[in-house]
């Protein structure tokens, strides 16, 4: 059966919650679950995430108010197991194309920097705060676009996908550096709400077939 890692999305993402109809992430949790369990049960499939993403799930979760036992109930059936980095290689080729990326993409973040400091000196002289204000919002989320948006910019994705790549696995993410990195890598790459509704018909296959 499939071995599956997962990123902190495979439970967060939000088009689970109105795929399934629900309205919290405590419900996500309750939901998935008993998904998780009876796929492992039931189908032999295996949940591994990296430390590091389950600290960061485990963080997300108590900040929604999901109740810890619930938490400790997903946590079985998840494997935490931290990537092999001393022996995984990352092919030349690639690593390449991720500085060139990194470079074009800091020469865009310097643009965006240098536009909102001329339009502040056009346009916010004597104008107050209000103006600095709106023009600094506005330069952090188009910053934020030019440098992150579709890169691989934190240990969580880097440690998934290096994961994922030790052991052949299927990587559930809806984050789209990861999904970049992935298919560069050859690594097999899910959407969490294709895997929850993949999930749901392995379950149910299974139960069927054991009746």
């Amino acid at each position: 059966m499939d071995v599956f890692v997962l990123d902190t999305t495979a439970i967060t993402e939000a088009r689970i919650r109105a795929t399934l109809g629900l309205q919290t992430i405590e419900e996500v949790v309750r939901h998935v679950t008993p998904l998780l369990r009876d796929a492992r049960i039931k189908a032999g499939a295996r949940f591994y995430m990296t430390p590091t993403t389950w600290n960061e799930l485990r963080r997300s979760l108590v900040g929604n108010n999901v109740p810890l036992d619930l938490i400790q109930e997903l946590a079985t059936w998840i494997t935490v197991k931290a990537p092999d980095k001393l022996s995984l290689k990352i092919p030349a080729a690639i690593f390449s194309e991720y500085v060139a990326d990194v470079r074009r993409r800091l020469y865009k973040g310097l643009r965006v920097a240098e536009y909102a400091a001329r339009r502040a000196a056009r346009d916010c002289a004597g104008a107050g705060n209000d103006c600095l204000n709106n023009i600094i919002r506005d330069v952090r989320d188009k910053y934020r676009e030019a440098t992150r948006k579709g890169l691989v910019d934190s240990i969580e994705d880097l440690d998934t996908i290096l994961l994922a790549l030790e052991l052949k696995a299927i990587v559930v993410a809806s984050d789209e550096g990861i999904t970049k990195l992935a298919q560069q890598l050859g690594v097999i790459h899910i959407d969490p709400t294709d895997f929850i509704q993949a999930l749901t018909r392995i379950v149910k296959a299974f139960t069927q077939e054991t009746k």
